[in-house]
């Protein structure tokens, strides 16, 4: 793919709704992610943010790959 034929598809509305459910997952695991790093913080002020927002990668990569791919195709 050249670069024109990328700009095209990246500025028609169409790549964007294909994409819907897939978008509906991220969003839920960003939440997921922002949930997890605050329970982290109130169980270790010091360094359970960080520790949580890693959970929150973690489960949320566990889940894409357990549930998620399935649930786009």
């Amino acid at each position: 793919m050249n670069l024109q034929s990328i700009i095209t598809e990246l500025m028609n509305i169409s790549t964007y709704t294909s994409l819907k459910k897939h978008y509906v997952i991220l969003w839920f695991y960003t939440v997921l992610i922002c949930i997890m790093s605050t329970i982290g913080h109130v169980i270790d002020k010091k360094n359970g943010f960080t520790y949580g927002m890693i959970g929150g990668f973690v489960v949320s990569t566990v889940l894409w790959y357990e549930f998620g791919k399935n649930m786009v195709r």
